[in-house]
């Protein structure tokens, strides 16, 4: 068997002898013996080169086959090594525990020749098909997620697609949703970083809130044109029905997750649909939330939209400039935001201008500062906003 020429078995015993006897007999029958007298110098033997299996006495001096046992098993690069002991102990107490410690085979001396080839050729064999069987396992784990990589990336991508649809019908936002993912994500990796909800701020809840931040304003998709598009502020009237857009998203992500109960982003895009418009002191939308109450999601979303909202043009006004943003977002801390979030974000408000630079479309282009605007003017904007 070709294989069989690459294997080697450590050999250990403190009796030359029987060293020199064992490895004859391995050496003839194809496979490589690597034959050591003591249980220190089996170990550094292994760890130099771990063997495909170790034929090892039990009554050794300084260091007994059994303690060696233990070692290996005890060792990441040495436990799975199948270990066949080779002694003369014939007591059950003694067999018994040769296999507690780990043994998967026991051979009497005086030994016969085939019986010791049998049994090592039996755990070799063992070895190959359960080494061969943890690497398919692995090989088909990778399958398995590449296929659900790629489902999720489809999925992803339509449901990108329906959100920018609302996007599309007003022109001045550009690329309103991929900025706020962005932002989303800078703000939740900065917040961890300062160990603000850390705890909840996993890999997997910063991915999945990275994609949900894109389906914030999926409700105005129902949104009459003449309120999303109007140049101007919005009656009261106008406003309530504006304001329909978070619970009309919220509702329409909720009937996909019935379907879908354990879908991680939907179930965090719900929250943001729902709640990005609430405030910190209730005063929000549509439930009047407040605080802790409030989904962390749709909290840290609050604030990148906010800043997004604010430094773009709308039909209805100009962009507002970086300073003037952060200012808005400050004496919002405790009112409209998170104290925490708000703190969070002022160590990394030039990163958000950066990334606003980076980022802007052509039709954006040299609107980046916007202009400085009046507390007044700064307040209606803020009011108009939140419409």
């Amino acid at each position: 068997m070709e294989n069989r020429d690459k294997e080697s078995v450590l050999i250990v015993d403190d009796i030359t002898e029987n060293l020199r006897l064992l490895a004859t007999i391995l050496g003839r029958n194809g496979l490589v013996p690597r034959p050591v007298t003591s249980g220190k110098l089996a170990i550094e033997a292994a760890l130099a080169d771990p063997p495909d299996l170790v034929l090892m006495d039990i009554g050794m001096p300084e260091m007994s086959g059994l303690e060696v046992c233990r070692w290996f098993k005890k060792d990441e690069r040495l436990k799975d090594i199948p270990i066949i002991f080779l002694s003369g102990l014939q007591e059950i107490d003694d067999k018994v525990e040769a296999f507690r410690v780990g043994g998967v085979d026991y051979i009497g001396k005086p030994f016969q020749e085939l019986e010791v080839l049998a049994r090592i050729r039996t755990h070799l064999q063992l070895r190959r098909l359960n080494t061969e069987l943890v690497s398919n396992n692995e090989r088909l784990e990778e399958l398995v997620a590449e296929q659900v990589q790629q489902v999720t990336a489809s999925q992803m991508a339509m449901i990108f697609a329906l959100a920018k649809l609302a996007e599309v019908r007003d022109d001045d936002t550009g690329k309103h949703i991929e900025r706020v993912q962005t932002f989303t994500k800078a703000l939740a990796f900065r917040m961890r970083d300062m160990r603000i909800h850390a705890s909840a701020l996993t890999d997997s809840y910063i991915d999945y809130l990275f994609q949900s931040a894109s389906l914030h304003d999926i409700g105005k998709v129902g949104t009459p044109d003449a309120i999303l598009l109007k140049p101007g502020p919005l009656t009261p009237e106008e406003s309530a029905v504006m304001r329909k857009h978070c619970v009309l998203g919220a509702n329409t992500l909720s009937t996909v997750q019935k379907r879908f109960p354990d879908n991680q982003f939907l179930r965090m895009g719900v929250e943001v649909a729902r709640s990005h418009q609430e405030k910190w002191d209730g005063s929000g939308y549509p439930d009047r939330l407040a605080a802790q109450d409030i989904p962390l999601s749709a909290r840290i979303v609050a604030l990148a939209d906010f800043y997004d909202a604010l430094t773009s043009s709308r039909c209805y006004r100009p962009a507002f400039d970086h300073q003037s943003t952060c200012r808005m977002i400050q004496e919002g801390s405790d009112t409209h935001f998170e104290p925490d979030i708000v703190t969070a974000f002022m160590t990394i408000e030039g990163q958000f201008r950066r990334i606003r630079r980076e980022m802007l479309n052509d039709d954006d282009a040299g609107q980046d500062e916007g202009r400085p605007r009046s507390i007044a003017a700064r307040a209606k904007a803020g009011a108009e906003f939140g419409s």
